[in-house]
């Protein structure tokens, strides 16, 4: 069995990515996501997916991550995530 990290509270912001499956996160996301406390924290989405986006991700973010200030995501589609790291580096840079 794995164990968690004991807390979070050395990050203020933390970057969630996930593969978006049935329009959220995969399950293991909200388990590991429910362990901490959150406040305070700035969390920040982003997920591949195959043409649903964000789907409901972001909301589920909102209800698990109580007092935390979630962000909108960035999305990216499956078959263009090999190309996408010049995306994906001006988006973490901007949300910094």
């Amino acid at each position: 069995m794995k164990s968690y990290k004991d807390d979070l509270e050395e990050y203020d912001t933390i970057y969630v990515g996930y593969p978006n499956w049935w329009g959220t996160m995969p399950m293991v996301m909200f388990t590991f996501l429910e362990h901490y406390d959150l406040t305070g924290k700035k969390i920040i989405p982003f997920c591949t997916n195959e043409g649903s986006g964000m789907g409901g991700s972001e909301r589920d973010l909102k209800k698990i991550c109580k007092g935390a200030d979630v962000k909108s995501g960035l999305s990216i589609h499956g078959a263009e995530a090999a190309q996408s790291r010049s995306k994906v580096e001006a988006w973490a840079r901007k949300m910094m």
